[in-house]
């Protein structure tokens, strides 16, 4: 009986987060900040009093987030989005060239080796727009130019975020491969530009297939397995699923009658889902190590510059490219505000310099409060820019 109590325990944690989000949700609401913020800060309990997010919890984690996306893709037009990329794409070189100047300006003062400062560098130019789409959704401001700005510019900063990571490796080692490193690109943009252009071919061929079939929930479901398909392969190919699944959602919101019936039959998966992604990107966070490392005044030096420096790298670097486009004063700053969250993918990167030995543990703490911080306040700023009439 005890091993079917340990083989079935996901659902309790299943339970306990999901109890955990909706109840500082309400708490947050109240207090006017945006959901998401009740989300993260119920992470950061459960990460306080060691909670360890199982593996079948996190795969539905993961789904909440890709659902997010794929929704988020179906309140969009193609032609809107695609009209907007090439702008989209000059503000996340903005922001990667902001990140890599910031990185340099804060190895500088701090005194880091150049291997430690590239490191840092490559984890400032990671920028995770979950956080950052989700409070979007929550003012009712998707499918807003400022929305699609970002949205464009995470698909393109993912695909440079690769690069990057791909050069900070090749460089640790001594065996950097540019030739290798611009195919991985040009690769990685053609099969997102892919993905948009079949799944605008698609409604027609569904809509017949489900005339013939009689299956039940039949354009939902297809939909819904094809999504998953997609973000393995995404994910062995070394993409972001979640970019993929927008991808998706965005091919598919050409067809009205189609994206109103998914939309309709997907937004319920994404009330329940979504907030397991943010409770489990707080229990990320390891507040025991970040905490023990604030107590040597180094480190409170370190985690200062660099979270100033981390903010800056996008706010400027994204918000002055977006105001040199033409964009208004207030759309630039939330393009900025918006392009700072940090999550999985600067952790990743950390954790890769931390394992090869070229980031030092007081930066790698500092990065991890730089994550912690984003997240929380970023959908605080927006909500306040929003405010402002």
């Amino acid at each position: 009986m005890n091993g079917e109590a340990t083989v079935f325990a996901w659902m309790l944690n299943l339970a306990l987060m999901l109890a955990l989000a909706k109840i500082f949700e309400a708490v947050i609401v109240r207090l006017g900040l945006p959901r998401v913020v009740g989300y993260v800060s119920a992470g950061l309990v459960l990460a306080i009093i060691g909670f360890e997010i199982d593996v079948v919890s996190y795969a539905f984690a993961l789904v909440g987030i890709i659902v997010m996306l794929f929704y988020a893709g179906l309140g969009e037009t193609t032609k809107e989005f695609m009209r907007g990329l090439k702008k989209a794409g000059l503000v996340a070189s903005g922001g990667v060239v902001g990140a890599l100047a910031s990185g340099l300006i804060a190895g500088l003062i701090l005194g880091l080796p150049y291997s430690e400062t590239l490191a840092l560098s490559v984890a400032y130019s990671a920028t995770s727009v979950s956080i950052t789409v989700k409070t979007l959704e929550e003012l009712g401001r998707i499918g807003s130019v400022e929305s699609r700005v970002i949205v464009g510019a995470a698909v393109v900063d993912d695909v440079l975020g690769l690069s990057l990571i791909s050069v900070m490796v090749g460089i640790a080692k001594g065996s950097l491969d540019p030739y290798s490193i611009l195919g991985t690109t040009v690769l990685a943009f053609a099969f997102w530009a892919a993905i948009v252009v079949s799944s605008e071919r698609m409604p027609k061929p569904l809509m017949k297939l489900s005339r013939w079939m009689k299956v039940e929930a039949f354009h939902l479901t297809v939909t819904f397995i094809i999504l998953i398909l997609l973000s393995y392969l995404a994910i062995y190919v070394k993409l972001s699923a979640i970019l993929l699944a927008y991808a998706l959602g965005l091919g598919l919101s050409s067809h009205y009658y189609l994206r109103r019936r998914i939309a309709a039959g997907i937004y319920p998966l994404v009330a329940i889902f979504t907030p397991l992604f943010f409770v489990y990107a707080g229990t990320l966070v390891d507040l025991e190590e970040v905490a023990g490392a604030f107590l040597t005044g180094a480190f409170i030096i370190t985690a200062s510059v660099i979270l100033v420096f981390g903010f800056l790298s996008k706010i400027l670097g994204c918000a002055l490219t977006a105001r040199l486009l033409g964009f208004d004063k207030k759309t630039s700053l939330i393009v900025g505000v918006g392009m700072v969250p940090r999550g999985e993918v600067m952790l990743v990167t950390a954790a890769m310099a931390l394992e090869l030995g070229i980031m030092s543990y007081h930066v790698y703490s500092a990065l991890l409060t730089l994550i912690i911080t984003s997240s929380i306040v970023v959908p605080i700023i927006l909500k306040k820019i929003y405010a402002k009439v």
